[in-house]
């Protein structure tokens, strides 16, 4: 995923986020830092069911 598309992936978590809060005024920073974690998360699990650990052990 490159910069564009992951941009464009948090942008649409954090509306999602935001629409399930009741769109609440003053939040965009909160919600966006949700969704960068959110798209972080998704990345890394991305990368592991792909064979490529990120953990020692292996």
């Amino acid at each position: 995923m490159d910069e564009q598309q992951r941009n464009a992936r948090i942008r649409e978590l954090a509306r999602e986020i935001w629409d399930a809060e009741g769109r609440p005024d003053g939040q965009a920073t909160r919600h966006w830092a949700m969704a960068e974690r959110l798209v972080d998360a998704e990345q890394r699990a991305a990368h592991e069911d792909h064979g490529f650990s990120t953990g020692s052990g292996r």
